[in-house]
């Protein structure tokens, strides 16, 4: 019977709600507001930092090695050591980067990513096969068969998801390769990559050289596990100490090795980022819940005296509640689903700019878990904002009422904690507009920042000599010839040039020894055709690279700005170095001939490196097969404004100059600059968006709850009107209850951006924790948003006639 009682109560709620649906739009609306912020966030927090790794027992898997920079990279011996360990039931390595090698499949040309792994990365990780198998160990060794495991998307792409492609082979550098299986759809690793194959490192391999990754998997407990694997590692580089470079041995014994777990090794320093983003929904979502509040508190003052007569007829507490509590429910729903609807939207409007490094191996989308935790989330908050409002029309208040005869209004209680709650509000709106003021701020310092090349109207591609035609550094240079002038050909094309890393976005270093013994690690950067001009990269003193740089001439090289500061004492010009550690390297003494200007290679938030360039022509055959390992040679084309079919052009032309030759990504460097500043800008756009929403709610409470207010005190206002108060007075007396709402709550969230302020610090540039210019410009905002929703309320006031609001009581 209570039970029937109950629901008989929520639909007569119902029925009321639905009947005059304005006050359900607008709570729903919004609740929607906050609830699509926390939605969109959270399904971008889950894929990035809680949905399980796609492996078996995912937990148990770490990253084991040299603690670098936020991740950890490892060595073929110190994996060799490692593996050893009785806590550890399997381990596996990897190369640390994805290189792009020339695939022929049947007829087609492709550039595809491949990695380099050994037999025991699958088998660690757990990963079951989409089709075939992992690596034997035979394949795996130096003299083994051939084989690929190519990707799903590979194999959906190039083979149509054939299930008969085990056995077929494809062609990779010349070489023909066996399909011996297909990796399933949702595996992931830290940097996609369509080819693996085995590693083939030495059974006793000895090598240091840390440019891989190496994972485990625990057997049971890890108590006390960095400190074993920090000392049995340096105990590694000491035996190993009489074969390493002394450079070498110094650096290595200086580190710390540890086991990382491999979540966060995927994800890295993307987790406090993704954190900090879900702090600034939830304010919202917390702005939004109070502004619900203060709705839920008016519609509780309209039926006050209703629920006053109920009560005194012996109706419970429990029973009065019921309506509160099922409209909480309808608008709970209703406020959840059109959240998750504008979260959808919004996830696929940001789906082109979320860096790909937030989101290892997937996709943004909205998941289920986004949608179960946006229903949870706005139920809660509407069940909580009727409890709230059901408090405050207890059985006391309704006594009160009903003695009033259904005229005593708004409580000074509530007038109270309707204030309270506008503070709130106020502190949550400039806590996130001062957070987003300093992004904002960050970004423009950032764009400020010169990067040291011009990126206007170049387009750029990525092109790997085939090993098979293109053994050595000799048949390479003669390509690049051929490359380049027939690239000048093209119309429209103003300058041409290659080199082994573009400006921004990659990088190579390798050791070099100067005249003076010293050991340096610059970044080395071969070069060929208009390289400079191309780029504008200014020369500030000798000459650049000409006809005179060939084969067999002098071997010369042009150093950057930083490196001549850093490295060479008074006229860098004559001077000398060598690539190579040590003075037993066969190197050839390059002489300087040109200080050029410095080139912000990692982004404009890090300093400009220093840089040696060489030319690609007299680059020493050693030095090439190291540098082919790690990357393609990247052509360079500035052209005259838009060229139209340029990518059709570029491809033909590099298929008449080197036959069987691919090429790939081609994309502007305009686009290279984009990606490098993408995460600023993605930072700056969620948490100016969040700031503006959580500014419209705010102003939107102040409204609400003066404008309750200004009803509430009507007489009050009708008597002071009588007695003479002028219309001015009247508005600077609501001026002023706004004014001092206002102030506290932009005091109470400026000193909250303050603290806010120095855990963020570590994502911007150039700008103070306490930015004194931010925060003028969030209290005039706050300030300007305050005075317009104060306008309308206190006009009202002005403007009413004090005999009507007398005659109301």
């Amino acid at each position: 019977m209570a039970a029937m009682l109950i629901l008989g109560e929520w639909l007569r709620a119902w029925r009321n709600l639905l009947r005059k649906p304005g006050y359900l739009l607008v709570a729903a609306l919004t609740l929607a507001l906050g609830v699509a912020a926390s939605c969109a966030v959270f399904s971008l927090l889950y894929q990035g930092l809680l949905r399980p790794l796609p492996f078996a027992q995912p937990q148990q898997l770490l990253a084991i090695g040299m603690d670098y920079e936020g991740s950890v990279v490892a060595a073929p011996a110190i994996q060799r050591s490692l593996r050893e360990l009785p806590e550890f039931s399997a381990s596996g390595i990897a190369s640390s980067f994805v290189r792009n090698v020339n695939v022929v499949r049947d007829d087609a040309l492709l550039v595809s990513p491949l990695l380099l792994a050994d037999h025991g990365f699958l088998e660690t990780l757990g990963v079951r096969m989409a089709l075939g198998r992992n690596f034997s160990d035979a394949e795996d060794r130096p003299e083994g068969d051939r084989v690929v495991v190519i990707g799903h998307g590979f194999w959906i792409a190039q083979f149509g998801g054939d299930a008969n492609v085990l056995g077929r082979s494809i062609v990779l550098e010349g070489k023909p390769a066996r399909i011996i299986g297909v990796l399933p759809k949702d595996f992931a690793w830290v940097e996609d990559f369509d080819l693996l194959v085995p590693m083939r490192l030495a059974p006793a391999s000895q090598d240091m050289d840390t440019n891989q990754y190496a994972i485990a998997r625990l057997r049971g407990p890890a108590a006390g596990l960095n400190a074993r694997i920090d000392a049995r590692i340096h105990a590694l580089i000491g035996d190993l100490r009489s074969g390493m470079p002394p450079e070498a041995y110094q650096h290595l014994s200086r580190q710390r090795y540890i086991a990382m777990p491999l979540r966060e090794f995927y994800t890295g320093a993307t987790g406090a980022t993704l954190w900090l983003f879900f702090a600034a929904a939830l304010c919202v979502l917390a702005i939004a819940a109070i502004n619900l509040t203060n709705l839920v508190i008016q519609r509780s003052i309209v039926r006050t005296h209703d629920s006053a007569v109920r009560a005194a007829l012996g109706a419970t507490g429990l029973r009065l509640a019921m309506p509160a509590f099922a409209e909480a429910l309808l608008i709970g729903a209703c406020g959840s689903v059109a959240g998750i609807a504008l979260a959808w939207a919004g996830l696929r409007l940001l789906a082109g700019s979320v860096p790909p490094q937030w989101l290892p191996g997937g996709r943004i989308a909205l998941v289920a878990a986004g949608g179960w935790f946006a229903l949870a989330i706005g139920v809660l908050v509407a069940l909580l904002a009727a409890a709230l409002g059901v408090w405050r029309g207890r059985v006391r208040s309704l006594s009160a009422e009903l003695v009033g005869g259904g005229r005593s209004g708004l409580s000074r209680h509530a007038g109270r904690l309707g204030r309270v709650l506008v503070i709130v509000q106020v502190a949550l709106a400039a806590l996130l507009l001062v957070i987003a003021s300093l992004f904002m701020r960050s970004l423009y310092e950032l764009n400020s920042v010169p990067l040291g090349f011009d990126a206007t109207s170049v387009e750029t591609f990525k092109l790997a000599p085939v090993r098979r035609i293109y053994t050595d550094i000799d048949a390479v240079n003669a390509q690049t010839r051929a490359v380049l002038d027939r690239l000048r050909a093209l119309p429209g094309v103003q300058r041409v040039a290659v080199t082994g890393n573009l400006p921004l976005g990659s990088q190579l270093n390798l050791p070099a020894t100067l005249a003076d013994g010293r050991s340096i690690q610059p970044q080395y950067r071969p070069v060929d055709g208009d390289y400079f001009a191309l780029f504008a990269i200014a020369s500030s003193a000798g000459r650049v690279f000409d006809a005179r740089d060939s084969h067999g001439a002098e071997p010369v090289c042009v150093v950057s700005a930083a490196f001549a500061s850093a490295y060479l004492k008074g006229d860098p010009l004559g001077q000398t170095l060598r690539m190579g550690r040590g003075d037993g390297n066969a190197m050839p003494t390059m002489r300087v001939v040109g200080v050029v200007g410095d080139v912000r290679q990692f982004g404009p938030a890090e300093p400009a490196p220093p840089i040696v360039y060489v030319p690609l022509a007299q680059m020493p055959p050693k030095l090439w097969n190291t540098m082919r390992e790690f990357g393609p040679l990247n052509y360079a084309v500035r052209t005259h404004g838009q060229v139209a079919n340029l990518e059709p052009m570029l491809r033909k032309a590099v298929a008449e100059a080197a036959l069987l030759q691919p090429i790939g990504d081609i994309r502007s460097m305009r686009s290279v600059v984009d990606e490098t500043m993408g995460e600023s800008r993605l930072q700056l756009l969620l948490v100016g968006l969040f700031s503006l929403l959580a500014l419209s709610l705010a102003c939107i409470g102040l409204y609400a709850v003066l404008s309750v207010n200004v009803a509430a005190r009507r007489h009050e206002y009708g008597v002071r009107a009588a007695l003479g108060a002028s219309a001015r007075r009247l508005l600077a007396l609501v001026f002023r209850d706004s004014a001092l709402q206002v102030a506290i709550g932009l005091g109470a969230g400026l000193i909250a951006a303050l603290l806010a302020a120095r855990v963020i610090r570590r994502f911007l540039f150039g700008v103070g924790a306490a930015d004194p210019l931010a925060m003028l410009a969030v209290a005039l905002v706050l300030a300007l948003a305050a005075a317009v929703a104060t306008a309308l309320p206190a006009l009202r006031v002005a403007r009413s006639d004090p005999m009507q609001a007398l005659r109301v009581d």
